[in-house]
């Protein structure tokens, strides 16, 4: 599998001078990542942590303190017919505490890269990037099981083109590869390699609102074998841009998903995002997501899940920032011995204080509650971490 996920990144490399954009959670109601000054800029960090439930459990809660770092690197160049960013983290966590059985070091890592450029004034191509090696579920992206299991990898890769064939109509054609492959062997049936391709046509009926009507065909292989399906997406929606820094979309209609192990299937789809900046002090970005999902649970072949989450960024004074963001999934798996339901809500915020100009003070305060009709799936976790960051 881990061979197959290299494609992913060698597909971005082929596609350097071409590019694409997002699809998915990964590009719901995001920013415009070209509109930042500093062409380079470097973050290090370090700091302390206390985790109330290390090991997920629901009966058998470890609590455990910790040691973090952090290394972030960001380039963004280019002018207005190219224009690309690349970016890298690295964080290393070390428990004090650890549980037995569990590893006391765990790392994530991650490399994202995103390019735009303009042919011509009808002719556009995109390419977005993002691969990572992560320990932790990542509820912004949506793509691992919903409670941390063992580390795995993620890969993720969008091409498009998009071209106006007159002032009103326009087409865009994509392809997404994405993938996964956990460490752990009782996890290594849910490994997956998917491949998306997309043809929206768009109609701007006025300067603010786009009508769009969508197509996609996806393809998803299982290293069991077991979960193989193929499906089509037939979809309408609307794109619609309130003022120059705040836009929504949505999406609407049908999935069609046809199991190599479990029939043909037909399930509403519904996605939709909403975004706005406002005098580079406040960003707002809400997302929805409403469909058939992988299944992530060995003996289910179906589950229909509803995702939903907001982030705010605010920017209080020169020296202080703060952030808050919540997450609910709501998860229905069918096809197993017993269909159950999970219930999965996630709350952050932090509070960053520039100390000096280039040094930062970050502190930080999650909670994830998880409510299920498997009782031993059940947990509570509260994680605090306090530490300082210097920027270059």
């Amino acid at each position: 599998m881990k061979r197959k996920l290299s494609l992913i990144s060698a597909c971005s490399v082929v596609v350097f001078c071409s590019g694409a954009h997002g699809q998915g959670l990964l590009s719901l109601g995001q920013r415009d990542e070209f509109e930042k000054k500093l062409p380079f800029s470097v973050n290090v960090g370090l700091g302390a942590g206390w985790d109330s439930n290390v090991n997920v459990s629901a009966t058998d809660e470890k609590s455990s303190s910790s040691i973090q770092g952090k290394l972030e690197a960001q380039y963004n160049t280019g002018d207005r017919r190219t224009s690309y960013s690349v970016g890298i983290s690295y964080n290393p966590f070390f428990y004090i505490d650890a549980p037995e059985g569990m590893d006391e070091f765990q790392q994530s890592a991650s490399i994202n890269f995103a390019l735009r450029h303009r042919v011509n004034p009808r002719l556009t191509i995109t390419d977005n990037l993002y691969f990572a090696y992560e320990y932790e579920p990542n509820y912004q992206i949506g793509a691992s099981v919903g409670r941390r299991t063992q580390p795995y990898i993620y890969g993720y890769n969008n091409l498009g083109v998009a071209y106006a064939w007159t002032k009103r109509f326009s087409t865009v054609t994509g392809y997404t590869i994405s993938g996964i492959d956990y460490d752990s062997g009782s996890e290594s049936g849910e490994n997956y390699l998917s491949h998306l391709f997309s043809q929206d046509f768009r109609y701007a009926f006025t300067k603010t609102a786009t009508g769009v009507v969508t197509y996609r065909y996806g393809m998803t292989e299982y290293d069991n074998n077991f979960g193989d399906y193929t499906s089509q997406y037939f979809l309408a929606g609307l794109d619609y841009a309130f003022s120059r820094r705040t836009s929504g979309s949505f999406r609407a209609g049908a999935e069609v998903r046809d199991r190599d192990n479990g029939g043909n299937t037909t399930n509403p789809y519904i996605e939709a995002s909403f975004s706005q900046s406002v005098a580079k002090q406040t960003y707002l970005r809400w997302y929805g997501r409403y469909g058939f999902e992988d299944a992530d649970i060995g003996n289910s072949t179906e589950r229909t899940s509803i995702r939903t989450g907001v982030s705010l960024q605010q920017r209080f004074t020169n020296r202080l920032s703060g952030n808050i963001g919540a997450n609910y999934i709501h998860d229905e798996f069918e096809g197993g011995h017993q269909p159950f339901n999970d219930d999965i809500i996630e709350v952050s915020l932090g509070l960053d204080f520039a100390v000096y100009r280039n040094l930062v003070l970050n502190t930080g305060y999650s909670f994830t509650t998880t409510s299920s009709g498997v009782p031993e799936r059940e947990y509570d976790r509260h994680i605090l971490s306090l530490g300082m960051t210097a920027k270059f």
